[in-house]
Parts: C-alpha cells; sequence; structure tokens
C-alpha cells in the first residue's frame, strides 16, 4: 500500500470491513436455510477471529460490529441476539484475552470458553424465571417438540435426563466451536505470512490459577442443589470443566510427544474417549487438573 492514506488502505478497517461482511453473511446463509447451512454457521467465527489474529482486537471489534449490523438490517433481533452471544462477543473476547505483550497465549481465551457459557446459562435461567418450569421446563419443551419432529415419542426418551444436560452440552459444542475456528484461523494466516503473531501450542496451555476455584464453586453449588433442581447448578459445573478437560487432552498430546508409535497411541486413546465417553472424560479432566495445577505446584515447591 506504500504511503497512501485513508480508510481504505489501512488494513485494520479493511480486515474489519471483511471480516464482518463474511460472518454476517455466513450466518444469515445458515439461518435462512440455504443449502450447506450449517456449515456456514458453524464456520461464522473464522472471519472474525482471522480479523482480530491478522490486524488486532480493534479490527476484531470492527467486524463484530460491522456483523452486528447487517444482522439487524437483513435479519431481525432475535438473530442479532444469537449472532452476538454465540459468536461476536466470544470471538472479540477470546482475541482480546488472547493477546499478552505483543504475543499470543492460550491459557485466558480457554477459560473463558468455561466462563462465558457459565454467565449465558445464568442469563438464560434468569430470563426464564418467569416461565413454567423456569429453564428446566423451557428446556424439557424444546426437547419433546425436538422429538416429536424427529418422529420418536417423548415418553419412548429418557426427556428429564436429556434435559439435565441440554444446556452444557450446547455449551460444550459451541466452546469447541469456537475453539476450532479460532486455532483454523490462525494457523490459516500464519501459512500465508498474514499471522500477527507466532502460533502458540496448544498443549502447553496453562489456565489462569483462579480457574481451579471455579468448577469447585460449581461442584459445590450443584452439591447443595435440592433434588430435581439441579439443572442449571449441573450445567454450571460441567461448562465450567470443558476448559480442565482441554487441558488434559494437551497434557496428553505434550507428554507423548516423542514416544514411539505415538500416533497408534494418540488413535488408541481417543478411540477409548469415545467408547467409554462419560469415564473416560472425568479421568481425562482429572488428569487435567493434576497437570495444570497438582504438578505446577509440585513444580514450585520443588524449586523452593
Amino acid at each position: 500500500m506504500g504511503q497512501q492514506g485513508g480508510l481504505l488502505n489501512d488494513p485494520r478497517w479493511l480486515a474489519a470491513g471483511a471480516g464482518g461482511l463474511l460472518a454476517a453473511v455466513a450466518a444469515l446463509w445458515a439461518m435462512r436455510g440455504m443449502p450447506m447451512g450449517l456449515a456456514t454457521f458453524w464456520l461464522t467465527p473464522f472471519p472474525l477471529f482471522a480479523a482480530g489474529l491478522s490486524a488486532g482486537s480493534g479490527a476484531a471489534f470492527g467486524a463484530a460490529v460491522v456483523a452486528a449490523l447487517m444482522m439487524l438490517l437483513l435479519g431481525n433481533e432475535l438473530a442479532l441476539l444469537l449472532f452476538l452471544v454465540a459468536f461476536g462477543i466470544p470471538a472479540v473476547a477470546m482475541v482480546v484475552l488472547g493477546w499478552r505483550d505483543g504475543a499470543l497465549e492460550g491459557g485466558r481465551p480457554l477459560a473463558f470458553l468455561g466462563l462465558w457459557p457459565a454467565a449465558v446459562i445464568l442469563l438464560a435461567a434468569v430470563s426464564a424465571a418467569g416461565q413454567p418450569g423456569g429453564l428446566e421446563g423451557v428446556l424439557r419443551r424444546i426437547t419433546e417438540a425436538a422429538l416429536t419432529r424427529a418422529g420418536l415419542s417423548p415418553a419412548e426418551i429418557a426427556v428429564a435426563d436429556v434435559v439435565r444436560i441440554k444446556a452444557a452440552a450446547i455449551a460444550f459444542w459451541f466452546a469447541v466451536m469456537l475453539a476450532a475456528n479460532g486455532a483454523a484461523a490462525q494457523g490459516f494466516l500464519h501459512r500465508r505470512g498474514l499471522a500477527l503473531a507466532p502460533t502458540p501450542r496448544w498443549s502447553e496451555v496453562r489456565l489462569p490459577r483462579f480457574y481451579a476455584a471455579v468448577p469447585l464453586i460449581a461442584g459445590v453449588g450443584w452439591l447443595v442443589a435440592p433434588t430435581g433442581a439441579d439443572t442449571v447448578p449441573l450445567s454450571l459445573l460441567l461448562a465450567t470443566l470443558l476448559p480442565v478437560f482441554l487441558a488434559g487432552l494437551a497434557a496428553v498430546h505434550r507428554l507423548s510427544r516423542g514416544k514411539p508409535g505415538r500416533v497408534a497411541m494418540l488413535i488408541a486413546f481417543y478411540l477409548g474417549l469415545v467408547i467409554l465417553s462419560l469415564p473416560a472424560m472425568a479421568a481425562v479432566t482429572a488428569f487435567g487438573f493434576w497437570d495444570q495445577w497438582g504438578r505446577r505446584a509440585a513444580s514450585s515447591g520443588g524449586n523452593t
């Protein structure tokens, strides 16, 4: 661009405009039921991350603002709210939290993937307080309607069990989607020499020290919740455990580095994770706790 000035020659404005337009098109394409809509829906935050990771936090914020205006003009208030909660706010926050002294680090964005869903679940519970059954009642009606549309009888499915983890399951998938899009955007930019900072090793991620208390507090809230009214506390606990689970996966990758047959070991590990499901996820989460805080404390004690 040489020495030319003006908004159209500022890479930050260009990144914000392009990222915002692409994110809005992807979201609206999905919301209007267009072909491949599910794929574009999951890729909606990619342009927001790309703008922020190539041109800075201001570009990410600008892209979210552009996309939000497009959602409001071409969609409606509900579409705007969904975009901001699911994509706009978390993508911008993760970019802002990821920058530290001119470099990228993954600990704070990873912690945000537990804190943001928990905050959304709490806000949803407050908003649904006036509805019959509260948030649990709303989720039950949504689940029963979905089962009916799928040709299944709600009486044949353990609806209560589905409802108890539905909010946490939604939070899980959106958190994984955000993390995957952020990593993909950084990799895309890095390969083309457009990234502002080198890509950090996700296997070396370190959660903030304070985060150890977050799932513990959520766990206490779940334990003291009245029987039959633990949907929200359980969802909060599962949502806040997600970063620790991902940290456990990162630790497995780090510790297997350089081992003979590493690829086969990781394949077997993930197969076991799928087959054993909840017990395996609980074990990985416990390993994440130890790796993040137990091993760190032991190392600190050994160095004193």
